[in-house]
């Protein structure tokens, strides 16, 4: 299923998950962590909003375009 996968869905995949990963084991390690006021809301809906929901994600998607665009390049 997997194989013949390019290496930026892998790199995609891995910011991804690692983010996922990453503030999941933040917010289990420490205590009220995610409940923390940051500009008067809780700072889970900072981080996973702004930074999770949006950020990250264009950041990859403009990785997965970019790449693309470089393989069909190279192939030519």
């Amino acid at each position: 299923m997997f194989k013949g996968m390019p290496k930026i869905f892998w790199i995609g995949m891995l910011i991804m998950y690692g983010w996922c990963f990453f503030f999941m084991y933040l917010e289990m390690t420490i205590p009220g962590f995610p409940l923390k006021k940051f500009l008067g809301v809780p700072a889970c809906y900072i981080y996973n909003w702004l930074l999770g929901l949006w950020g990250m994600n264009i950041v990859v998607s403009f990785l997965y375009y970019y790449m693309e665009e470089k393989r069909e390049a190279k192939q030519k």
